[in-house]
């Protein structure tokens, strides 16, 4: 074995994002490392390469343990890594970032910028040469290196960044979401870079939320939620994995796992594509409160959302689920006027959503209730209500207005005088919840709801949500936990990589076998 953990944990407070992990990557092998947002992924990552410190476990790289070592240590030992979010140095150039990758086979540079010694000149010409190799191993031409790395396309510095972790010369590439924000190409010639890396004999540990990718490129693949290792095995051993499947799909109440869709009884990949496409015909309302048409939304180089449409009908609950990265978040965002769309259209009732103020936005009635709740902890639950409602002239309206969703949810009319930063994580979710309430909205936009929820208060969560639909609200819900959302939901549409894949009625798509591909690429 290349890599060995053993119990490893890290806390912080009281959240346990590692808890008790031990893993094994095989030498020459690509080990999948997966599992829903929050589960520990990244941090297991920056403990290992010594950027977080171990709590307790234990680590070694061959024979040498890694447990308290420092960054440049774990560097020096020959663990190279990416980041889920590029970091490179945007104003030296991609060859300078090579170099500087390159830091530990470096001699000392004081006595060679003092003079001009052939054997200064000697070394130095060495490194350059083997630099311009990196980059046209990872497939970048000669004519990127003097460019700034700031001009490169995403996908170019996505490949310099594994340049710079190749200079290192490594015994372990750790990859972290190398496929984020790609094109479909762009992903299939990341996989090929993957696959030629390991062909060469570099052991890469993977992790990526494109299930797809990692499903087909990886020998083995283990599978984190909240903190713990839940699954280890082949692909196909894990993406039928009942436990995995649940902590994707979520649970459905009283639904059974062998619920979720095409846990069983679908294996030929025909099948599932036959799936897919009986439903992406579905009909949607002629008469529509929310119209998106053909909505591109781009962070920089990397384009997030690609081509989404869509229409949410008044009184309907319309659910967009898919895996992590899927663009569900930043559909939600751009509705509220929170990002600009590249290009496309988005309606509602008749207020352009592309061009308005979010604070407009809010006035016309569609409210988006974020993802993490965003709700101000050292403020009491009432300050934090109170909040919701300043725009309000009306004070004995606004009183009552209060008093009625305190009733709504009881649990924070007990706990009116507390931070909410001391409230459980299901009491915070309620707390987002009823602070949208206030602003009186006509469309509710929900982002994760149930994230990092115990299963107890994610029925407390989703009952609150029907009742307030019964209430007269519409609702358009974003949702990791597939199987809640598909039960309550009238319409759904699945989303991966920034695009549909397919839409029905929410009870077509919770017995369709392609939507667990969506998730887990099996």
């Amino acid at each position: 074995m290349l890599l060995r953990l053993d119990d490893v944990r890290r806390h912080f407070g009281g959240v346990h994002a590692v808890d008790g992990v031990s893993l094994e990557v095989e030498q020459g092998s690509i080990q999948g490392l997966i599992g829903p947002n929050g589960a520990g992924k990244t941090t297991l990552v920056n403990v290992i390469t010594g950027y977080t410190r171990f709590q307790s476990g234990r680590a070694w790289l061959e024979s040498d343990e890694l447990s308290g070592l420092p960054a440049h240590r774990v560097a020096g030992l020959g663990i190279a890594r990416t980041f889920q979010n590029i970091r490179l140095f945007k104003d030296l150039t991609a060859l300078e970032n090579v170099l500087i990758g390159m830091h530990v086979r470096r001699r000392d540079d004081t006595l060679a910028q003092l003079g001009t010694l052939p054997v200064f000149r000697g070394n130095e010409q060495e490194l350059i040469k083997d630099a311009h190799a990196l980059l046209e191993t990872v497939g970048l031409p000669s004519s990127v290196g003097p460019r700034h790395a700031a001009t490169l396309p995403y996908g170019d510095q996505r490949r310099l960044e594994i340049a710079r972790a190749l200079a290192l010369r490594p015994r372990l590439l750790i990859l972290d979401e190398p496929a984020a924000g790609m094109n479909p190409s762009e992903k299939q010639g990341m996989r090929e870079l993957i696959e030629r890396l390991n062909a060469d004999g570099l052991t890469i540990l993977l992790i990526d939320h494109d299930m797809r990718l990692v499903m087909g490129v990886c020998r083995r693949v283990a599978v984190l939620n909240f903190g713990k290792k839940i699954a280890d095995g082949t692909p196909k051993e894990v993406s039928t994995d009942p436990t995995v499947i649940k902590a994707y799909l979520g649970t459905g109440g009283e639904r059974e796992v062998r619920s979720a869709p095409g846990a069983t009884g679908v294996d030929e990949e025909r099948e599932v594509e036959q799936a897919a496409g009986s439903s992406r015909a579905a009909r949607e309302p002629e008469k529509a409160i929310l119209d998106v048409e053909d909505l591109t939304v781009s962070y920089g180089a990397i384009v997030a959302v690609r081509g989404v449409s869509f229409r949410v009908a008044a009184g309907e609950i319309v659910a967009l689920i898919g895996a992590n990265g899927a663009g569900k978040s930043t559909i939600l965002n751009t509705l509220s006027g929170l990002i600009r769309p590249e290009s496309g259209r988005a309606t509602f009732d008749g207020l352009d959503l592309a061009n308005a103020k979010a604070s407009a936005i809010v006035k016309r009635g569609l409210v988006q209730v974020p993802e993490g709740r965003e709700i101000l902890a050292r403020q009491t639950v009432m300050e934090n209500l109170e909040l919701a409602t300043w725009a309000r002239r009306d004070g004995a309206t606004t009183r009552r207005r209060i008093e009625d969703v305190l009733k709504r949810f009881p649990i924070l009319g007990e706990r009116r005088d507390l931070s909410a930063g001391s409230l459980s994580g299901g009491e915070q979710q309620m707390l987002a919840i009823a602070r949208g309430l206030l602003a009186r909205p006509r469309l509710l936009l929900l982002d994760e709801p149930s994230l990092g929820l115990a299963p107890q208060m994610v029925d407390e969560v989703f009952r609150a949500i029907e009742e307030i639909h019964k209430d007269g609200t519409t609702i358009l819900l974003v949702e990791q936990n597939a199987l809640r959302a598909l039960a309550i939901a009238d319409r759904a549409y699945v989303i991966e990589t920034g695009r549909i894949l397919l839409s029905g009625s929410g009870d077509e798509l919770l017995h369709n076998p392609a939507v667990r591909r969506a998730y887990l690429g099996g």
